[in-house]
């Protein structure tokens, strides 16, 4: 995954987004980022179902069908069918936030989760877990003024990648979701959303 074009994109995505939805005087956006990660993280988790002991349907939504089988005024079979991946498609609206916010507070540049050579944990549940004390520590040491803010971030994006591979994602597969979900907010953007 090419991480300095995945942050490019997100602050010309950032930037888009400032000039329509200006910063109103005392808003905290970083705070709102870093609860919309979570809440992302929340839906992501939701999608992939491994935690909902109280179900039989505990399969990753990692494929969906959709066909468009009518237009509004009754015609039939008007667009292509084609599969989507929710649970990717949530993991990578993770990945919007997560970059924004590197964008506030790091040197994406500077960003080198290869350093970090931490194990994973040994199962998704407890990945997940890690990567949301990580956002929860973010938003504490930003808050409280700590200086260590960049270590914490570094380690939540790092958590965050290996919830990634524990999902079966690629690099590849990732960074073309990226993309195509970017180009996704920008028409949004375009369209008054």
């Amino acid at each position: 995954m090419n991480l300095q074009k995945l942050f490019e994109m997100q602050r010309q995505l950032d930037e888009y987004i400032e000039r329509e939805h200006p910063r109103q005087e005392g808003e905290d956006r970083l705070s709102k980022k870093i609860l919309a990660l979570m809440v992302e993280l929340g839906e992501l988790a939701n999608e992939w179902r491994g935690f909902k002991f109280w179900s039989h349907d505990q399969v990753p939504r990692t494929r969906v069908l959709v066909n468009r089988t009518t237009d509004d005024i009754g015609f039939k079979n008007i667009g292509p069918e084609h599969i989507k991946n929710p649970l990717l498609e949530e993991y990578v609206d993770g990945l919007h936030f997560l970059l924004s916010i590197g964008l506030e507070i790091a040197e994406p540049q500077k960003i080198d989760i290869a350093r970090w050579n931490a194990a994973e944990a040994d199962n998704i549940t407890e990945q997940f877990l890690h990567v949301m004390t990580h956002a929860i520590n973010l938003g504490n040491t930003l808050r409280n003024n700590i200086s260590y803010y960049p270590f914490e971030y570094e380690w939540l994006f790092l958590r965050y990648i290996q919830l990634g591979e524990m999902l079966g994602f690629t690099w590849e597969q990732i960074e073309e979701e990226y993309c195509k979900k970017n180009q996704i907010n920008h028409e949004r953007q375009d369209n008054g959303y």
